[in-house]
């Protein structure tokens, strides 16, 4: 299958790119609304309003955030800029206890691990892009699909994590956790940049940034043009990207920002590799079965995000809308099922969504806050599933759907300082999920259905001595059904293949999460927090999108403890060190659950010096972690790390992926398979795994103008 040449095109993004910002930028300082934006000093505050000005800046205070949970982290534009990275996923690798893996390459959504969970490609994950969600529900790939390859790296200023499901703005999908990224250039890295990265993979990568100086954080535009050529075989990948956001008004302390962004890739999927074939010589560790085979994604987002505060109220409205294409040609069990023909598909999926999320406080008195989210989305989809034979040619459809679903919540709350050492946070989500469904391969019959879930949710925390907290916390998560599910009988007709049948019936699922913590900071040169949790859900449903399965199975239990230590010797460098141990386990039979490790560790390091050296470390050990039918993947540990100087107008970077060499296997399944058709074929579930990046090399060059 012959795929497009971005190259072309990459080689003219950065001049386009960069003629575009300025022209934009420029417009908009002229534009009357320019007046509203004189220079500014950013102070970090808590919820004191900020004087008009302060000499020649206007001073914004920014809220530090109200940490409510021991496990929730806010991560800095420090840490960001120094850690290792060849896409905006692996910045996810910042948030403690979070496992990713790439099975795929590129371009394709990684799997994450959390809490015990195997959250798929997104499906027990959260992400918000700002206010802007951007899982995709009843995607044909996998329910949830998370792919941020569009969102360039240099322009994520934090992230905030929060474990469990605790917060009232915590909606679908966040049955484990939720991220959310924050775009902006922070004051040190603004005006205009140009870098040009290359790798030890045949890899060139060019990005430009333009954040005017006299503009507040908020205020950029961005390009990215990549080529890789992998580090195995089918690993080829390319993207285009641009991103830019731009405030358009500002007066009494509320403002309107507008994003958007457009985004291509193209990539190959190597599927993955039988472990047997890898030790009998028969195949290589780093060779693919699937040459030729690859995918593509296509992204338009936009948005319109109004925020402010004064000394009653807090806002944040987003109006969002987003068009979207995704195709991934895939084969990841050779000739078993179809021996003649193959077992390889093609999944297309075209939709549009639009939507709009409120985050809105009030003050009641000295001690209450109303509080107040929600949103409604709305997703059409048009998603189908053709069976290919070994020439990449169509020889029969699996799945053919039309989708129209609505997703409304409501999260009344409250907030209360009980006492001068003591705040309570608490209220309650509704969620309404409608689906309509037309399945074209049933003649084009329609199915539907509508559920309601509510979810009550409550956190406590109370400061013992000034630098002493003890937290407690309660919630329920939540996750909508795949909109196929509606169009599933209760049981597979005889004689039928019964993966067209997979999907589990349509129900809420849901996760009750428990928490209690402290973190304790003894001094300003570092802190250490530590949490006990629990996850109960009543009934839960695994997806199984290697093999294609969606099974109903019984109640599941994760208990599980995390603890971190955060050291901060000097004000340019920070170190940290974490600690997830999970226990989970199916109620009834005491069966270990499938996917996640059941330890992970990490340690991170940032360095940003006055002088100008930077570097950034990240190491982590992962321990054996259960696969289905009781088999077990082995353990890794792998460092990667980074260095550079920057001068005024100069920087430089090297970035060492896996400096230790380690050959590790990044994503391991156990599922039968059948490749080599000279053998014998069998249904006996093997060992399969993705192998991870060896040593690689990358060294970028940036210019600041």
């Amino acid at each position: 299958m012959k795929r497009p040449n971005l190259l072309p095109l990459a080689r003219l993004a950065p001049a386009v790119t960069f003629a575009l910002g300025v022209a934009w930028t420029s417009a908009a300082q002229a534009s009357p609304w320019a007046a509203w934006h004189p220079p500014e000093k950013i102070v970090v505050a808590a919820n004191d309003p900020a004087p008009a000005t302060d000499g020649d800046y206007r001073v914004v205070r920014v809220r530090a955030g109200d940490r409510v949970t021991a496990s929730s982290r806010r991560i800095g534009a420090d840490q960001i800029a120094t850690t290792p990275r060849r896409s905006a996923e692996d910045l996810l690798r910042l948030v403690p206890g979070l496992l990713i893996v790439q099975h795929g390459n590129q371009g394709k959504g990684y799997q994450f691990y959390v809490r015990g969970f195997d959250a798929v490609h997104g499906a027990d994950l959260e992400f918000t892009l700002g206010q802007i969600p951007i899982n995709e529900p009843s995607n044909i790939h996998a329910h949830g699909y998370l792919d941020l390859a569009f969102v360039i790296p240099e322009v994520v200023r934090q992230i905030d994590a929060t474990k469990g499901a605790f917060g009232l703005r915590q909606g679908n999908f966040a049955t484990a956790a939720s991220i959310r990224y924050e775009l902006g250039v922070p004051k040190p890295m603004r005006g205009t940049r140009v870098s040009y990265e290359v790798g030890s993979t045949n890899r060139h990568r060019v990005a430009v940034v333009h954040a005017p100086r006299r503009r507040g954080e908020e205020t950029f535009i961005a390009g990215e043009a990549m080529f890789d050529g992998g580090y195995g075989e089918n690993r080829r990948a390319e993207r285009l990207s641009t991103m830019g956001q731009l405030r358009l008004f500002e007066r009494d302390g509320y403002a309107l920002d507008a994003l958007a962004s457009l985004y291509r890739g193209n990539f190959g999927l190597p599927g993955t590799v039988r472990l047997d074939d890898v030790r009998s010589g028969r195949t290589g560790f780093y060779d693919a079965y699937t040459a030729g085979l690859g995918g593509r994604s296509d992204r338009a987002l936009v948005g319109l995000r109004v925020r402010g505060q004064d000394d009653d109220d807090r806002l944040a409205l987003t109006l969002w809308g987003r068009a979207r294409r995704l195709r991934l040609d895939e084969n990841y069990t050779g000739f078993l099922a179809f021996p003649t023909h193959g077992d390889a598909h093609r999944q297309v999926q075209d939709s549009a969504a639009v939507g709009i999320d409120l985050d809105f406080e009030r003050g009641l008195g000295r001690r209450t806050r109303l509080l107040l989210g929600g949103g409604w989305r709305g997703d059409a989809i048009d998603a189908h599933e053709d069976r290919l034979d070994t020439s990449g040619a169509v020889w029969g459809r699996s799945r053919d759907l039309s989708i129209l679903q609505h997703g409304v919540g409501l999260a009344p709350g409250v907030r209360v300082q009980a006492a001068p050492w003591l705040l309570l946070e608490g209220g309650a989500r509704v969620d309404v999920f409608d689906f309509r469904v037309r399945d074209r391969m049933q003649a084009n019959k329609r199915f539907g259905g509508t559920l309601v879930q509510v979810s009550p949710r409550f956190a406590a925390r109370a400061t013992i001595r000034e630098r002493w907290q003890l937290f407690a916390a309660y919630g329920r998560g939540l996750r909508s059904p795949e909109a196929r599910a509606f169009t599933l009988p209760s049981k597979p007709p005889e004689n039928a293949e019964v993966d067209e049948y997979a999907g589990g019936k349509p129900f809420m699922t849901s996760t009750d999460n428990a928490e209690v913590g402290a973190r304790v900071q003894p001094s300003e040169l570092f802190d250490v927090g530590m949490s006990a949790f629990g996850i109960w859900i009543g009934r839960e449903s695994v997806f199984d999108h290697v093999s294609g399965f969606n099974v109903e199975l019984g109640a599941t239990r994760r208990l599980g403890v995390e603890a971190d230590v955060q050291v901060h010797p000097t004000r340019w460098l920070d170190l940290g060190v974490d600690v997830t141990a999970v226990h989970g386990r199916f109620v009834a039979s005491g069966g270990k659950i499938a996917g996640a490790p059941p330890v992970f560790v990490q340690l991170q390091g940032a360095l940003v010096h006055p002088l100008g050296f930077r570097a950034g470390l990240r190491w982590f050990v992962l321990g054996p972690r259960p696969l289905a039918y009781g088999a077990k993947a082995g353990a890794a540990t792998v460092v990667d790390a980074s260095i550079g100087y920057r001068m005024r107008w100069a920087q430089i970077d090297l970035s060492v992926d896996n400096v230790i060499g380690t050959k590790w296997r990044e994503g391991e399944y156990n599922f039968a398979s059948w490749w080599d058709q000279r053998r014998r074929a069998s249904k006996v579930p093997s060992i399969q795994y993705v192998a991870g990046p060896p040593r690689m090399f990358r060294v970028a060059a940036t210019v600041f103008f």
